[in-house]
């Protein structure tokens, strides 16, 4: 999910959220918390889960529902050491999005571009080594700016929490647009596994508005892996230049 240049330099690629991302969305910087426990759910390693998610490749593909619909297909290949941007080292996956659009706004055609305007369609995607954190990319102009990544518990169970790596969003321009915080908190699902959500909520820098939350559910398996359930993205109309306040979904 991304914006293209026609729209707005805020309408700009991010993973994990609506800036991941919104790949943000998928929300998948390092984050550390607090955890209690529950004797009726399983106790699981998020961090050996989540790591494994990211550098062996993982897909979040499906039904776009809501202001937007129709379908997608994101892939993220596994990561291969190298440098950003900046020269830092790197975790480095190459991502790949094919979206299919009904009756689309222009909104939509914005967000839902198909990584328009990337060499070949593929956007690259940069992780912290010692965290396996979305990580500043070092563009110039800069897009996303994190801080504060630390790495996921090895424990967690039910009401396990943490807050995020914070960032500053500049959009490739020369001001930073938006500021927010990733979070994430386990909650019940199965016997077996548990539900792992993640929140991106950003907020205008000019205004102190909210800008949009993008909350994403996984499932953490029994055996420590990962499998990404849905997302729902909540955009208001201060963020939406014209669209007004709008939710799409995605099944995936």
């Amino acid at each position: 999910m991304k914006f293209n240049s026609d729209t707005s330099k805020m309408f700009q690629k991010a993973p994990y959220t609506i800036g991941l991302s919104l790949l943000a969305t998928m929300v998948l910087a390092a984050c550390g918390g607090g955890d209690s426990s529950s004797s009726a759910s399983p106790t699981l390693n998020l961090n050996s889960a989540q790591k494994t998610y990211v550098t062996g490749g993982f897909s979040q593909s499906g039904e776009i529902s809501g202001y937007c619909k129709g379908s997608k297909i994101q892939e993220f290949s596994p990561t291969v050491s190298g440098e950003s941007l900046a020269g830092l080292p790197a975790l480095i996956a190459s991502e790949t999005e094919k979206d299919t659009l009904v009756n689309p706004t222009p909104f939509c055609n914005a967000f839902y571009n198909s990584n328009a305007g990337q060499p070949g369609g593929i956007e690259k995607i940069y992780w912290d080594p010692a965290t396996v954190g979305l990580m500043t990319d070092g563009s110039n102009p800069p897009n996303y700016v994190y801080s504060d990544l630390v790495s996921f518990p090895t424990s967690v169970t039910v009401g396990s929490k943490g807050t995020a790596s914070t960032y500053i969003n500049y959009f490739g321009g020369p001001k930073p647009v938006t500021k927010g915080a990733l979070t994430w908190s386990i909650e019940a699902d199965t016997p077996n596994t548990l539900t792992w959500i993640t929140v991106d909520t950003a907020t205008l820098i000019a205004s102190n508005e909210l800008a949009y939350t993008s909350t994403t559910r996984y499932r953490l398996n029994a055996d420590n892996t990962v499998t990404a359930l849905d997302k729902v993205i909540d955009a208001k109309a201060a963020f939406t230049q014209g669209a007004g306040d709008l939710v799409i979904n995605e099944k995936y």
